[in-house]
């Protein structure tokens, strides 16, 4: 904990430091109630000096979620072990095993596609008609689109976070960011739950078409076809869970901002909001280190190019309550940089997962309309087959499961932007007309003006919940259309 004197002692500082000129970060990290505190900027380094993040420590959540990606190709990193956490870097290896991996899975699976047509109607366990065949070969193709523009632009994508990391991180210490223990393990089984299921879905529906196959001695047969398409699904999935937890980490530091921006109203007499306990964050970066080995292993520059002072805005204090120790004015204009940052993350996570987003968007849409159609076809055939039902279901379930999964963190980055909007009206109305504070209110705004929260890849849609709304009534339409054509291929 910190008292009032070592925040003092540490404010005091930081301004010497900036009025040098130099800035060197030393990190150090401090138990709150359960979590821990993001490390502390003390220290500088010069403004011509550039530094370019290779590798990063992290932890929690994110270790995890990295590694289960790592494993399908989807995170070619090596991790290295540490006892705050583990370092990871691009991996050349993991890079070469990400791609043979996903080639072998796509040509195994449309070499079990054509095979299956081939066969025919009278043998096929998936294609019963010829308008089942097409809505079937729509829906494998769908599936190596998605798997194959997460692997192979897997890459690029890990190096642009480690860039962007460096970012979040400076955040983090400028807001006196602190973490929870206890929220990276609720994520973690969140994470791991989603995908017991999607594990038990998948091997309950691959059994059921071998033992369908069974009947016709086709069991290998089916088994060799369709392997390879039931391990593309892993990383279509795990895909979406990657963008999610990197969407909503970076949402999480919107929200700390605009606390720390409600923190400053009250500071000068402008209840905007309830006060309120701060949520922990994620832990998305712990330290991101550049490419010095002569320097020391504990000190960390997180100098993020927009930003050219790194001073603590809110710390915790011996009483639990968050203090600011800038004045209001210097705040605001601190605040508005951390913003600015955050919204350049966010572009370079939008540019990142631009393709990818776009496949998982339109191959939901596509199995949105390939299972229901499946569903109802069943219904109207009436063989009691009810285990299909049931997985016809399932598979429903997690077709909208998966378009929450990449919808829902984009409607909340949004109205975490429409907050700080919100925020810096009212404080513009309500603060006084006279000093600093109004000018610096009026470049925010013009700031949140030029600047967009929000995920829209390649400018084709917007995730938030009205493209969910477009979605359904996409399925609908077209889910009449095929029931039209299944009675005239009938």
């Amino acid at each position: 904990m910190y008292d009032h004197y070592t925040l003092t002692k540490e404010y005091t500082r930081s301004v010497s430091a900036f009025t040098l000129g130099r800035t060197c970060r030393l990190e150090s990290s401090t138990k709150v109630e359960g979590g821990t505190t993001a490390a502390v900027p003390t220290a500088i380094q010069s403004d011509q000096q550039s530094v370019h993040a290779t590798h990063c420590v992290v932890g929690g959540a994110h270790a995890f979620i990295l590694r289960i990606s790592s494993l399908f190709g989807l995170a070619p990193l090596r991790f290295e072990s540490h006892s705050n956490g583990s370092t990871v870097s691009i991996s050349v290896a993991m890079c070469v095993y990400s791609y043979i991996l996903v080639t072998a899975l796509v040509i195994c699976t449309i070499f079990g596609l054509v095979a299956e047509i081939n066969v025919g109607v009278e043998l096929s366990v998936r294609m019963s008609s010829k308008t089942s065949q097409v809505v079937s070969a729509c829906d494998v193709l769908v599936v190596v689109l998605t798997a194959g523009a997460g692997v192979y632009g897997a890459p690029r994508r890990m190096r642009h976070m480690l860039k962007f990391m460096e970012s979040v991180a400076s955040v983090d210490n400028s807001i006196g960011g602190q973490y929870s223990v206890v929220s990276e393990r609720k994520l973690c089984v969140i994470i791991l739950a989603i995908l017991i299921f999607f594990s038990i879905l998948v091997a309950d529906d691959f059994t059921f078409y071998i033992l369908q196959a069974k009947q016709l001695n086709r069991e290998w047969e089916v088994v060799a076809n369709y392997v390879g398409f039931y391990l593309l699904w892993y990383i279509v999935m795990i895909l979406g869970l990657q963008f999610a937890f990197t969407a909503l980490s970076v949402r999480a530091r919107f929200s700390a901002v605009n606390d720390a921006l409600a923190l400053t109203a009250r500071n000068v007499s402008i209840p905007l909001e309830k006060p309120k306990n701060a949520s922990p964050l994620n832990i998305y970066a712990i330290r991101v280190t550049p490419v010095d080995a002569q320097r020391s292993a504990n000190v960390s520059l997180l100098m993020d190019p927009m930003m050219t002072e790194h001073i603590v805005i809110i710390k915790r204090t011996a009483n639990g309550e968050p203090r600011l120790i800038v004045t209001p004015c210097d705040a605001v204009r601190r605040l508005a940089l951390l913003h600015g940052t955050l919204c350049d993350v966010v572009k370079r996570i939008d540019d990142s997962y631009a393709l990818p987003l776009i496949v998982i968007v339109i191959s939901t849409l596509l199995h949105l309309i390939v299972t229901p159609y499946f569903l109802i076809m069943e219904i109207i055939v009436s063989t009691n087959r009810v285990h299909f039902l049931v997985l016809q279901f399932l598979w429903c379930v997690i077709h909208m499961l998966r378009l929450l999964v990449v919808v829902e963190p984009g409607h909340y980055t949004i109205v975490e932007g429409k907050r700080t909007e919100g925020l810096i009206c009212r404080l513009m109305t309500s603060a006084p007309s006279t000093g600093v504070l109004p000018s610096r209110l009026e470049i925010f705004s013009r700031q949140l003006l030029l600047q967009s929260v929000s995920y829209a890849p390649m400018g084709m849609c917007t995730l938030s919940r009205p493209l969910m709304a477009s979605v359904l009534g996409a399925v609908t339409t077209y889910l009449v259309i095929l029931i039209q054509f299944q009675r005239y291929d009938n």
